[in-house]
């Protein structure tokens, strides 16, 4: 018989986070800045370089974790990683208003205001609206919420 442990993997129920994006910026402080004061994200860790830069940093948000580091010198694999979209699932419509009228408050660059988006991926509609961050990747944040098993 499975552990339990294992039978929990086998069902895809898992306690972390299984899939985590990375952003990297040119200025990874300002990027980590506007996460946490336009978004809500949460500093989990942060690990810096004697230059200033950020090594690594662990942003939280709800139950995920969002990967941010400041982009590697041009000899790096990852100094080539692009601009990123990424949405944030909020638990509910009151949630992503709040979220809304902070990054909005907060002067973000919001290119599609609140609004219910259906298709036929979630054709019950997802309270969202979407933003872009100071080197221009694209957050939404909205209630739909992915089932990573089906």
């Amino acid at each position: 018989a499975a552990s339990s442990a294992t039978s929990r993997s086998i069902l895809g129920i898992m306690s972390s986070p299984t899939v985590t994006p990375s952003v990297f910026y040119d200025e990874a402080s300002i990027g980590i800045d506007w996460l946490t004061r336009v978004l809500g994200l949460q500093v989990l860790s942060r690990y810096p370089m004697p230059d200033g830069t950020v090594a690594f940093a662990e942003l939280g948000w709800r139950t995920g974790v969002v990967f941010v580091s400041s982009r590697p010198p041009a000899d790096n694999p990852w100094s080539k990683v692009g601009v990123a979209s990424i949405a944030l699932a909020a638990p509910d419509a009151e949630t992503v208003r709040r979220h809304f009228h902070q990054a909005v408050a907060a002067g973000a660059d919001v290119v599609r205001e609140l609004h219910v988006s259906r298709t036929p991926a979630f054709p019950q509609g997802s309270a969202q609206f979407d933003l872009r961050d100071p080197e221009g990747n694209l957050w939404t944040v909205g209630t739909y919420q992915p089932k990573a098993s089906r």
